[in-house]
């Protein structure tokens, strides 16, 4: 029970900084700096990655929804969800031309999964 306790800890630990390092990835997209863009990746996917073994050793699914997944909005410095940015899309406030080609192809994944989601539910 303990041991549970102390990698949920972790994982609310490796999430936070996951944030914040999300944000600073926001940022060096907004300057063009592609070294600190290289870096902030790299560290993101590997707090994912520890996130994603702990989820494991607890026996919960690793396989998040792309939808739920956060992206950085380059237009305006904060992060949204795949879902949130589709939905902007379609509203109009955002155009895919506003986003990195990382977050280009995640939303389009996003909307892919919506798709298939739809047609399963009819």
């Amino acid at each position: 029970m303990r041991a549970e306790k102390d990698i949920r800890l972790r994982i609310d630990l490796l999430e936070g900084q996951s944030s914040s390092i999300a944000k600073m990835l926001a940022k060096a997209i907004r300057d063009h700096n592609e070294a600190a863009f290289k870096e902030y990746s790299e560290r993101l996917a590997a707090n994912r990655s520890r996130v994603e073994e702990l989820l494991w050793v607890l026996g919960e699914k690793a396989g998040q929804s792309v939808l739920d997944l956060q992206v950085a909005a380059a237009s305006n410095n904060s992060s949204l969800s795949v879902k949130e940015v589709i939905e902007k899309l379609k509203a109009g406030e955002l155009k895919m031309d506003d986003l990195s080609p990382d977050a280009q192809a995640m939303v389009r994944k996003g909307a892919l999964e919506m798709k298939n989601n739809n047609a399963h539910k009819d």
